[in-house]
């Protein structure tokens, strides 16, 4: 079990030396992305051909480059995130410049999405990956007065309606002047480099390891109980072989937690309470691993008011008090952002205030199809002066 107090930083030192370092290491990254789409720039690209280069002080390898000849390039989470030319309309901060952008457009909507999707496969990206293989959004060129300005701007959203992929398309000249990519099935580890960057100093208190070594047992207890109340298909009696991960914060004097099991259920304890769990094929919160549309395919079995019912369901089972659990009006509700007539989840949220300030917060995800309830968040106001008790501070100086 890795047991995260906080205290590593997720800030490093950017140094002249480690800035070298990384330049030397993404070079090849920008170099692969830009021979593959045969891009206007040197090949291979060389320091020589750079005009400024930034670093981000993140443990996990930030960069951004721009080249002699304007064209800029930025990585992150092991791969080229975005680059973009120095005639990308998406860039463009000067409107006087407009008029540079006017042109005959020589592809349509089909050849320019066909061209996005080529781009690519060019650049060995299963579209899956990326969820290019749905319909995407199409801004088309825009008309000012009687001049056009010959850019399509294609993209494709992830389910939870974050940009997964952003393409700019000359449709005059048939070339990529801007490339986007935001997600977690591209994510790899960064290259290696012989240096290792220094921590920055920490900006919030560590967890004390005696106040974690008390806590660690109530909060495995409680996720047992909870867990047996709903049904959770989780071991029990809970111990160290089945965690994977344990992060402990300290939330101004009182414990916020999140626990992860090898099967891959989250849960996250606050207070001296499980306030919520995550299944291992929840949607709305899978933003932090790898996930394709078709692992969320089915059918619309439940109806909205029928999935609210299972929610109210679990609830019941927990039997927290009633004066405390706000369900009396009707929540927000979402659906997935793409493809929704083939993913049946629903999101529902219950946010209830008091004189403008959030006093309580209720949150569900309810497969549709086979009628589970893939996570659920609570909390209310009334529980934050709570503490465990344990007789250590929760915190080291």
């Amino acid at each position: 079990m890795i047991l995260d107090l906080g205290t590593i930083s997720s800030y490093v030192h950017v140094t002249a030396q480690y800035s070298n370092a990384v330049l030397v290491a993404v070079l090849p990254y920008f170099s692969d992305v830009a021979k593959k789409l045969d891009l206007p720039v040197p090949q291979p690209i060389t320091q020589a051909d750079v005009a400024g280069f930034h670093v981000l002080p993140f443990r996990g390898m930030t960069a951004s480059m721009l080249l002699k000849n304007g064209w800029v390039f930025n990585f992150g989470s092991g791969y080229v995130r975005d680059f973009s030319s120095p005639h990308s309309y998406h860039n463009l901060q000067n409107p006087d410049e407009i008029p540079k952008y006017y042109g005959q457009p020589k592809l349509s909507k089909d050849q320019a999405v066909q061209l996005a999707r080529q781009t690519l496969k060019k650049l060995g990206i299963h579209l899956e990956d990326v969820f290019a293989e749905q319909e995407p959004s199409v801004t088309l060129p825009e008309t000012i007065g009687t001049n056009t300005v010959s850019r399509y701007q294609v993209t494709w959203f992830d389910p939870y309606g974050s940009k997964a992929v952003s393409m700019e398309i000359n449709a005059e000249t048939k070339q990529v002047e801007r490339l986007a990519l935001r997600s977690k099935n591209l994510e790899r580890p960064p290259p290696k480099i012989n240096i290792v960057p220094s921590p920055a100093p920490l900006d919030w208190p560590s967890v004390n390891p005696e106040y974690a070594s008390q806590l660690i047992p109530m909060m495995f207890k409680a996720i047992d109980d909870y867990g047996q109340k709903l049904s959770l298909p989780i071991p029990r009696l809970l111990t160290t072989n089945n965690v994977a991960k344990v992060t402990i914060y300290n939330n101004e004097g009182w414990p916020h937690a999140e626990i992860e099991l090898t099967n891959g259920w989250q849960f996250v304890y606050r207070h001296t309470m499980v306030n919520s769990y995550y299944a291992p094929d929840n949607l709305f919160d899978s933003d932090k691993r790898p996930i394709h549309i078709k692992e969320f395919e089915g059918k619309w079995n439940l109806t909205t008011n029928q999935a609210i019912e299972v929610v109210r369901e679990a609830m019941a089972k927990l039997d927290y008090p009633t004066n405390y659990v706000h369900m009396d009006f009707a929540p927000s509700v979402y659906t997935a952002a793409v493809d929704r007539e083939h993913i049946p989840r629903l999101r529902f949220e219950w946010y209830y205030s008091v004189k403008d300030e959030l006093q309580s917060r209720l949150e569900a995800e309810v497969n549709a199809d086979d009628g589970k309830l893939k996570s659920l968040y609570y909390d209310d106001k009334a529980y934050w002066d709570n503490r465990p008790p344990i007789d250590v501070p929760i915190s080291i100086k």
